[in-house]
């Protein structure tokens, strides 16, 4: 296909830097081309995110839900790595700025996704895809129970984006529209964000296609051996995310004689939960005394026995059951159970 013939379509002629040979207008074309099935694809991916809260599944931005978006992120956060989870946990601590934060996120991914599927700002979109490639993979990389489903999705989107912001789009894209009409030829940093000749040369463009190459190959293998452990030995998930943990902390007697422990599910799987069936509080085991008290699942359906006060209630919580107190992965629960007579002045415990 010679060049007269790609300008049917809009493709402005190949620009000149210095001695070096610029790439041919004809090669953008087709390079755009061929990522078409990476920007289709992407583009859903990041649409399907956003039509999902903002047209069929409402309340992920319901902050009155039990389905809403920060009960994904309360599951995510024990896992968070860098100490990011105490950023999360403070987001979760702040409705209003929590709520801006989930509209805007979604509202980006509704862009970024429409724009890619369209072709228009492709390589803007593809840049700010990137980002939110990593943001997933940074808060949700470590998860998926029985596949690594989300390191899966955040590694393929990184790249895949990669691609598109080195190709940029080809003649399905409204792009073109801008190239057919000179704007890219007369501004050529359009080229930047949208398509088509990049004002760099051959070699350049190879630099540029290598880095996001070699970054993207580092980005997936780092974050595969940071959260699995799996480079040179088998999988070795970070964070346990089939067997449930409760982490117990600040135990103390209140002021009304109650027994007040904090508990942190800080492991498990996020389709499930933490069953606790019994309740016990025994004393140093070289004492040989009995249990303060030991509370059965019956006894613990007791307002009376046991109140918890959810931290992050009404997303992941600690709440009673017929059989058992069921705690959700990521939930933080201030739990206060009634002592027997005489026993709060026996000591701490």
């Amino acid at each position: 296909m010679t060049i007269e013939s790609i300008a049917k379509f809009g493709v402005a002629p190949g620009r000149m830097q210095g001695d070096d040979r610029a790439v041919s207008a004809s090669a953008w074309w087709l390079m755009g081309a061929a990522a078409l099935a990476s920007r289709l694809v992407l583009g859903w991916i990041y649409w399907g995110g956003a039509s999902r809260r903002f047209i069929y599944a409402v309340k992920k931005i319901n902050p009155e839900s039990p389905g809403y978006l920060a009960n994904k992120l309360v599951h995510a956060a024990p896992g968070i790595p860098f100490g990011l989870d105490g950023v999360v946990h403070w987001f979760l601590g702040q409705p209003l700025l929590l709520q801006v934060a989930v509209i805007g996120f979604s509202l980006v991914e509704l862009v970024v996704g429409v724009g890619l599927i369209i072709g228009f700002a492709t390589r803007l979109w593809s840049l700010i895809g990137l980002g939110l490639a990593a943001f997933l993979m940074i808060i949700f990389g470590w998860m998926g129970t029985t596949c690594l489903d989300e390191w899966t999705m955040a590694a393929s989107g990184f790249a895949m984006a990669a691609v598109t912001l080195v190709a940029g789009s080809g003649p399905y894209s409204v792009d073109q529209l801008l190239i057919r009409s000179g704007a890219v030829e007369r501004r050529p940093w359009l080229a930047w964000l949208t398509s088509g000749s990049l004002p760099i040369s051959e070699g350049a463009t190879i630099k540029l296609a290598t880095v996001l190459g070699v970054l993207s190959i580092a980005f997936t293998v780092f974050f595969y051996g940071y959260n699995f452990h799996a480079l040179y030995s088998p999988l070795h998930k970070r964070v346990d995310n089939l067997h449930p943990h409760a982490q117990l902390t600040n135990a103390g007697v209140a002021a009304d004689g109650r027994l007040v422990v904090h508990t942190y599910i800080n492991a498990g799987p996020d389709t499930q939960g933490l069953y606790i069936v019994r309740a016990t509080l025994a004393p140093k085991a070289a004492t040989g005394a009995k249990p303060v008290f030991d509370y059965d699942a019956a006894a613990l359906k007791n307002k009376e026995t046991l109140k918890i006060a959810n931290r992050f209630a009404p997303w992941s919580t600690c709440k009673t059951l017929a059989y058992a107190v069921r705690c959700q992965l990521g939930s933080q629960a201030t739990w206060s159970f009634a002592m027997p007579a005489g026993a709060a002045s026996s000591g701490s415990p």
